[in-house]
C-alpha cells in the first residue's frame, strides 16, 4: 500500500513540473498567437480530452511521464504566417527556452518557500566535532568555513555537499579563524561508499544561522539564492560524474528508481521531500537546456544558428532526422534504466 502512495505521489509530482513545463511553451506561443494544436500531459493513448478555446485540444494521456505542446508548422511547414515554422528564429528560441525557464524559476521560488519555512539554516562555521573526527586536527571550532578545494561556499547545505562530493581526497580549506583569513591544506575526512561511488563523511556540525545573529528577510534570500546555485551546481557535477564515469550505473536511476527515493525522501519529511522536488525541477529545466538534439537545448542550437547567419542553415529534413536519432538514442537509455531499477527491487 506505501507503494502505491510513493507512485502517486510521484505521478503527481512529475505530472505537475511537466505541466508547468509545457505551459511555458504553451503561454509563448499564444504571446506569438501562434496556433496550439495539442498540449497534453503525459504519452500513449488519451484518458481524457477537451477542445479548448482557439480550437486547442487538451489532452490527459495514460503514461505520467513527459507531455508536449503541438504547434501548428512545427512538424513540417504551413502556410499560415502566424505557424511555428513562420516565427522569426528569436522567437522560436523564446517559445523553446520558456518551459526550462519555468521549472528553474519554480525550483528557486519553492527553495525560497523551503528556507523560509525552516526553523534552523545552517551557518558555515564549525560548532561541534563528532566523537573521533580526523578533520579536527586541522580545523577547529569557531572556524567560518569560506572555501573547499576550488569552490567557494555560502552555506551550511554547500558545505555539506562539498566534502561528500570532494572528500575522498585531501582538501585545502579557506577558513576565517580568530577574524584572519587562513588557509589550512590536506585536511582528510574518513569516506563511505554508495552505490558504488566513494563519497566524503562530514565529521563536525555547524553552528544553525539562528544561534550565530539574529536572521532577517536579507539573509533569507542570501540563504535560498545560494541553494538554489548549489542546486544548479548538483546537476552538472551529476552530469559529469556519468560522463567522467564516476557516478556508474548504479548511481542513475529511471522513473521506478524516482518512486523508490521518493518514497525514502518522503518518510524522512515533507521538508525533505519538497527539496528532492526542488532538485527534480531544477534537473528538468537544465538537462532541457543541453545542445542535445531531440531536447529543448538541441532546437534553440539551431534557432540560434539561424538567427545569427539570418537564414535557414540546416534543412528541416536533416533537423528531424538528427533529433529523431537521438531521441531513439534517449529512449533505449531510458529503457536500459528503467530494466535495472526494476532489478534492482527484487
Amino acid at each position: 500500500m506505501e507503494f502505491v502512495l510513493y507512485i502517486a505521489i510521484t505521478a503527481l509530482v512529475i505530472g505537475f513540473l511537466t505541466f508547468i513545463h509545457e505551459f511555458g511553451h504553451f503561454f509563448f506561443a499564444r504571446l506569438f498567437k501562434v496556433p496550439v494544436i495539442e498540449f497534453a500531459i503525459g504519452m500513449g493513448p488519451k484518458i481524457y480530452s477537451w477542445t479548448g478555446k482557439y480550437g486547442t485540444k487538451y489532452a490527459l494521456r495514460a503514461f505520467p511521464i513527459g507531455g508536449f505542446v503541438q504547434m501548428e508548422g512545427e512538424e513540417g511547414t504551413s502556410e499560415n504566417p502566424m505557424a511555428y515554422n513562420n516565427l522569426n528564429p528569436w522567437k522560436k528560441i523564446a517559445v523553446t527556452v520558456a518551459g526550462p525557464a519555468v521549472n528553474i524559476i519554480f525550483a528557486v521560488i519553492l527553495m525560497f518557500a523551503l528556507v523560509i519555512c525552516t526553523p534552523t539554516l545552517g551557518s558555515t562555521t564549525i560548532g561541534q566535532f563528532e566523537e573521533g573526527a580526523i578533520s579536527s586536527s586541522k580545523l577547529m571550532v569557531g572556524d567560518e568555513i569560506v572555501k573547499i578545494g576550488n569552490v567557494n561556499v555560502h552555506t551550511g547545505e554547500e558545505v555539506i555537499y562539498e566534502i561528500m562530493m570532494q572528500g575522498d581526497k585531501a582538501l585545502d580549506f579557506v577558513v576565517v579563524r580568530n577574524g584572519e583569513r587562513i588557509t589550512i591544506p590536506g585536511v582528510v575526512f574518513n569516506t563511505i561508499e554508495d552505490k558504488g561511488v566513494t563519497l566524503g563523511e562530514l565529521d563536525f556540525k555547524l553552528y544553525s544561522l539562528n544561534s550565530l545573529e539574529n536572521v532577517t528577510i536579507l539573509d533569507y534570500l542570501y540563504q535560498a539564492f545560494y541553494r538554489s546555485i548549489n542546486m544548479v551546481k548538483m546537476v552538472f557535477d551529476s552530469l559529469w560524474g556519468m560522463i567522467t564515469g564516476r557516478f556508474g550505473m548504479d548511481a542513475v536511476s529511471g522513473p521506478v528508481g524516482m518512486i523508490e527515493t521518493v518514497g525514502q525522501v518522503a518518510k524522512v519529511s515533507v521538508a525533505s521531500l519538497v527539496n528532492l522536488i526542488v532538485l527534480i525541477s531544477m534537473n528538468l529545466g537544465i538537462f532541457n537546456l543541453l545542445p542535445i538534439p531531440a531536447l529543448d537545448g538541441g532546437r534553440i542550437l539551431f534557432h540560434l544558428i539561424d538567427g545569427i547567419a539570418g537564414k535557414k542553415v540546416i534543412k528541416k529534413e536533416i533537423e528531424d532526422t538528427i533529433t529523431g536519432i537521438t531521441m531513439m538514442i534517449l529512449l533505449g537509455f531510458m529503457l536500459l534504466i528503467s530494466i535495472k531499477d526494476v532489478i534492482n527491487l527484487f
